[in-house]
């Protein structure tokens, strides 16, 4: 699965670079860190057939911290311009997964924060984001704008254990939505910008797999925030150099 997620990445990507001249704007890399804490349940595909009833009384609260890095498009990142669009598409990394708080555990266990074991091999996925911005101070040297985002990730994981039992299983989680974001453009040249930014989503989040003890897999809902930070270095094309 790692295999197939790193030829797809790698294949978009290319694909984008070699058409990013025909389209005026900045192009380039961009790094990212962010975080998201939905309320959510347990998928009973992931324990044993005996247990199923009792955790899907459960209610989670889960902590997903993501690293993502790939190509980002602004079509007007240094322009006097009031409105552009940005967009990115990018590798996930799914740096650390754990339940902070269950509710609906017997004996006062509750509080007892849960970490699942992700076999280091696996926690990866894709993610992409899109922006309307909107330019609200904007001079020869910087551009600083704000708007509306939507952005949806995918992450896969093979999972050790679960409450410290050994399950064996295959996991995967997929949340989108949208929120407002913000951020401002730093003119290093005539043809090179460095952008630094951020935002925050309310997202729908989807947790789901199976194990070898389950015959069949199943998915849970749920939403909350999505917390971001971004920083990129875009070279600027057509009326964006000067």
């Amino acid at each position: 699965m790692k295999q197939k997620l790193l030829f797809t990445s790698a294949a978009i990507l290319t694909v984008l670079l070699l058409h990013g001249s025909a389209l005026a704007g900045g192009w380039g890399p961009y790094f990212s860190w962010g975080r998201e804490t939905p309320s959510t349940g347990i998928p009973g595909g992931l324990i044993p057939p005996e247990w199923v009833e009792f955790v899907e009384s459960i209610d989670i609260d889960v902590s997903l911290n993501h690293l993502t890095f790939g190509i980002m498009y602004d079509s007007a990142p240094a322009q006097d311009k009031l409105m552009g669009y940005r967009g990115t598409l990018g590798f996930d990394i799914a740096t650390s997964l754990s339940f902070d708080k269950v509710t609906g555990l017997p004996f006062g266990l509750e509080d007892v924060p849960i970490n699942l074991g992700i076999d280091e091999n696996s926690k990866y996925g894709l993610s992409t984001n899109h922006t309307l911005t909107f330019g609200i101070i904007r001079t020869d040297r910087l551009k600083w704008w704000a708007g509306p985002g939507i952005g949806l990730t995918f992450n896969y994981y093979d999972l050790d254990n679960l409450f410290g039992l050994p399950i064996g299983g295959d996991a995967g989680n997929l949340s989108v939505g949208g929120g407002g974001e913000t951020g401002v453009n730093i003119h290093l040249g005539s043809s090179v910008t460095l952008c630094v930014g951020g935002g925050i989503h309310w997202r729908a989040f989807g947790y789901g797999g199976g194990s070898e003890d389950a015959d069949l897999g199943s998915f849970v809902w749920g939403n909350g925030p999505f917390f971001f930070i971004q920083t990129s270095v875009l070279f600027r094309t057509g009326p964006d150099r000067s």
